[in-house]
């Protein structure tokens, strides 16, 4: 374990490993998501854009189903996939957390921020919540979320309250559009920092530190990021449960 890295992690929350990913790696995963949009794109007659945001865009402006079903598909990308496990952040789990046996409770999420993307009724960030009540796996589990781009505080970035997560699970606000929101009586919204990351860095974050999505962004700027979990197999409440997850898979026979 590297001691220093993780007090750090479990003081803030939080923990940015700078440089991990080969930003290569990173890049070659945005062509992988561009691809996708220009498949599409040329399906329907579009051209495809010289740049992601540009084809994502383009494809919004023309057919916006078309655009909701593109964008609902990128998690399930091999590409994506292999991203979120490259061998760099198991090898840091195992290094500066000494996990040994990892559990991958669900699948990843690309986020898309953007006010020129917006989806009338759809999602367009997340409000104040903790990622634990959404996966019941070990009490250490980590989220890793992954710059698909260089991120300021201009450019929807992920916001944290840093320390949030020693309160432990907090009561939520019992909204039915928003089951997941923290009730404001329990954080201050000025403690909220902006996490400013560049492409190959990685954010390790705990399932209790109390997290939203950056509403400041200039409007035709769009935000590419993509995240999973990971549970300690050693855990041992998380052995005494025997490994729940929050997550249920099942299968849809009826498509056609």
């Amino acid at each position: 374990m590297n001691k220093e890295i993780y007090s750090a992690y479990s003081n803030d929350g939080f923990y940015i490993a700078r440089g991990l990913i080969d930003p290569d790696k990173v890049d070659e995963t945005v062509q992988s998501l561009k691809h996708a949009y220009d498949s599409v794109l040329v399906a329907k007659g579009g051209v495809p854009g010289p740049t992601l945001e540009a084809s994502m865009k383009q494809l919004h402006e023309i057919d916006i189903e078309g655009y909701k079903k593109v964008s609902g598909a990128l998690w399930r990308k091999l590409a994506v996939f292999n991203l979120l496990h490259h061998p760099a952040i198991s090898s840091f789990l195992h290094d500066a957390f000494s996990w040994s046996d990892i559990f991958v409770p669900g699948g990843q999420v690309v986020h898309i921020m953007s006010d020129a993307l917006r989806i009338p009724g759809g999602y367009n960030g997340i409000t104040p919540h903790q990622d634990w009540p959404s996966v019941h796996g070990s009490l250490d589990g980590t989220i890793v979320w992954l710059p698909l781009m260089d991120i300021d505080r201009n450019l929807y970035p992920l916001e944290v309250i840093p320390g949030s997560n020693q309160a432990g699970l907090l009561p939520l606000k019992q909204d039915t559009d928003k089951p997941w929101e923290i009730h404001p009586e329990f954080y201050n919204p000025e403690d909220f920092v902006p996490v400013e990351v560049n492409k190959g860095d990685v954010v390790f974050m705990t399932y209790f530190t109390i997290h939203r999505s950056g509403m400041h962004g200039i409007h035709d700027r769009v935000r590419l990021a993509c995240s999973t979990r990971f549970d300690n197999g050693d855990e041992p409440t998380f052995i005494e449960r025997g490994y729940p997850t929050a997550y249920v898979r099942s299968v849809n026979r009826s498509m056609s």
